[in-house]
């Protein structure tokens, strides 16, 4: 079952200090403040209404599979406990704030938080704003504890009350708060066991059970959620928990069965878009429940499957165990992928953050706490999805953690000149502008460019690295570092997938700096007749500098992909930095 962290953030640094609004409006509410809500309530913050609107999104093909991956599949991350880690609206004074760059490889991020009390969990405008600049959602929560928790009967009761008409009015009320604030929909995480009796003091008493009420707020539980669907616009998404059934217990099937289908579809009546798998699934139960939900009229990628990526709990284990992997995406004998048997959740993805380490995983990163590891907290995220060896282009082996990009696609919203980037994350030890030093540490997601499709593949020379570089930013926070051995050979680096169409007056501009001399660096532009335009990256004296090249020539063609391609040479040390790229 979905188990929270609270992680209480460590806030003050030496000289940086950071404000987490944890459990308070206008991101965490209780029922009763959900009851009186509206735009002009005391509860209401217009600073937190995102108006950035979700963009189009398109596959994305690196080029180094035989066959096209299932572009249909859904990746939902749900880092645990958003909460305690990205409550913010203005821009904080702290560089070692969580942070997440691998937008194109998921679709939904899930704001997980809750407690007993604070029901109903609304993500904060910088993040819902950079979802969206990606193509990706952003679903709230509403979470109903577990009992031993502080979960009651009431709160579900109150929840789920109706008027005289029929309706749910906290259902309209959840669809007008994701209206006003701008973000996609909501997870509904029921927990709380309604079978259970609790004493005076709130306590659960071991064997006493009461059924009656249980499954008439079971059922009414469901009508609740076959409501809320109906209501909610099109664009709206409303995904449920694997956990309450219909007598009002909650007992996760880890597949879809009988007993829990009727929170997805009952009938001809569309119930939820979604359902969030548990964990303690097997492949055998994943195709018993793809197989289940296509007789039901509905697609294999409404479920999400889902990974519980904790060390501190025995469940999915991330980098130490691959076979759920392979049982979502199987295998031919030939070698051929099959198509994906169900879309994937993956939960508590925030490991490299919030992790310490334990008796058979070390910490992957102390970031947290040392705002100098920044390079470790990065690449568990880049692990996560490209694979142990860092390296999206190669096709890891079976026995080794090969990645969620060996099997999923990216996606890309470039679809329209002008394109921008500083490789900026959205945060750094210090801010710059144009190459001059303006502030000290920072954190903002909001001001997060947009970062490559491809987070990192290397086709080649397998001695480069590619990385996010804070002691290096020409606008921002950070630039993008290339380092490794030239005597290795050739490298091609894909970083964007685009469909930008050139005009007669479209030019590049890139400014990059080179702290070892040597090296042939250039920039890459693939058009739809793969035709390749080249820009070699001039130099000068390890400082940032500044040329453009004219697209004229290439009026009325399409740019489809953007990259580098770096040259064999006699430096073992090579080291360059980009620090900004336009094409207007």
């Amino acid at each position: 079952r979905l188990l929270f962290i609270f992680v209480f953030l460590g806030l003050v640094s030496t000289s940086t200090q950071a404000e987490i609004n944890n459990n308070r409006p206008p991101f965490s509410l209780t029922l009763a403040q959900v009851e009186q809500w509206s735009p002009s309530a005391a509860t209401t913050d217009i600073n937190n209404i995102s108006s950035v609107p979700l963009k189009k999104r398109f596959v994305a093909e690196l080029g180094n599979n035989k066959q096209p991956l299932d572009s249909q599949v859904k990746v939902l991350i749900a880092p645990d406990g958003m909460n305690n880690l990205a409550n913010y609206l203005e821009e904080q004074q702290k560089f070692n704030l969580y942070n997440f760059t691998h937008w194109s490889y998921i679709d939904v991020l899930n704001w997980f938080a809750g407690t007993a009390n604070e029901t109903v969990n609304l993500p904060a405008r910088p993040w819902v704003e950079t979802a969206h600049k990606n193509g990706v959602k952003v679903i709230g929560t509403v979470y109903l504890s577990v009992a031993q928790y502080g979960g009651n009967v009431e709160t579900v009761a109150q929840l789920l009350q109706q008027n005289s008409q029929g309706e749910f009015p906290l259902a309209k009320k959840l669809v007008a708060l994701a209206q006003f604030y701008g973000f996609d929909g909501w997870l509904i995480n029921p927990e709380t066991n309604l079978t259970y009796v609790k004493n005076e003091q709130g306590e659960v008493v071991k064997g006493k059970f009461e059924f009656k009420n249980a499954a008439l707020l079971g059922q009414k539980m469901q009508l609740f959620m076959r409501y809320l669907t109906s209501i909610a616009p099109k664009a709206m998404e409303i995904h449920w928990y694997d956990s309450m059934l219909l007598d009002g217990s909650v007992k996760w099937q880890n597949e879809l069965n009988k007993k829990n289908a009727p929170f997805l579809q009952d009938g001809q009546q569309r119930i939820s878009d979604a359902m969030f798998m548990n964990y303690w699934w097997n492949a055998d139960m994943a195709k018993a429940s793809r197989d289940y939900v296509e007789k039901l009229g509905r697609s294999s990628y409404d479920l999400y499957f889902g990974a519980d990526l904790s060390p501190a709990r025995d469940a999915q284990r991330i980098f130490d165990r691959n076979e759920w992997l392979d049982a979502l995406f199987p295998v031919q004998s030939n070698g051929q992928m099959n198509k994906a048997v169900s879309s994937i959740a993956l939960f508590g993805n925030d490991v490299n953050y919030t992790f310490t380490g334990n008796e058979h995983t070390s910490a992957f990163s102390d970031f947290r706490d040392n705002e100098k590891d920044s390079r470790r907290f990065y690449n568990t995220e880049t692990r996560l999805f490209a694979g142990d060896d860092l390296n999206l282009y190669n096709n890891d082996s079976s026995d080794k953690w090969s990645g969620i990009g060996r099997f999923v696609p990216a996606k890309s919203t470039l679809t329209q000149l002008p394109f921008t980037t500083s490789f900026n994350t959205g945060h750094g030890l210090f801010k710059a502008e144009q190459g001059k030093v303006i502030s000290g540490q920072w954190h903002n997601i909001a001001l997060q460019d947009i970062l490559p499709t491809w987070q990192f593949a290397i086709q080649g020379n397998e001695t480069l690295s590619i990385f996010y570089d804070f002691e290096q930013a020409y606008s921002g926070g950070s630039s993008l570092a290339i380092r490794g051995d030239l005597s290795k050979g050739l490298a091609t680096i894909p970083l964007y997938q685009s469909v930008f169409n050139i005009t007669k007056h479209s030019k590049v501009e890139l400014i990059a700096k080179q702290v070892t001399q040597g090296g042939n660096l250039s920039l890459w532009l693939l058009t739809a007749e793969d035709e390749l335009i080249s820009l070699p990256i001039k130099f000068a004296d390890n400082q940032w500098y500044k040329q453009e090249l004219s697209l004229a020539n290439y009026h009325g063609k399409t740019i489809k992909k953007i990259g580098l391609q770096l040259g064999e040479g006699t430096n073992t040390n090579f080291s360059a930095n980009i620090g900004y790229l336009s094409i207007q």
